[in-house]
């Protein structure tokens, strides 16, 4: 396949997904303008994948904050119960702030 007629339907395309198109309108925009079926097909295929993994990248930071402030609340629990004895001190901002982060940067990554 010609790299020429391959670099003009990704770009098209790029531009197109950016813009907020639809599969659909990006399938016939490209169509109209000549490009074989079988590379639209892969085009698209490829500019979905490409925004799944910008999605993902994008929310993993804040996945691992979670896990972190997780880890800050046990690790805070374990030191007053060794500290303190008597008085268990059980940092349930830290815990439950992590678990919602984590949850919400998960579901935001699917």
């Amino acid at each position: 396949m010609d790299e020429g007629l391959k670099n003009r339907a990704y770009l098209e395309g790029m531009r197109l997904k950016k813009s907020g198109m639809d599969d659909e309108i990006i399938r016939a925009r490209l169509e109209k303008k000549g490009i074989p079926e079988d590379l639209i097909k892969n085009v698209i295929q490829n500019l979905n994948l490409k925004q799944q993994v910008e999605k993902k990248e994008e929310h993993q930071p804040m996945y691992y904050s979670g896990l972190i402030k997780v880890g800050l609340g046990v690790a805070l629990a374990i030191i007053s119960a060794i500290v303190l004895p008597g008085k268990i001190y059980l940092p349930i901002g830290f815990i439950v702030s992590g678990i919602l982060y984590a949850l919400i940067a998960r579901q935001r990554m699917k």
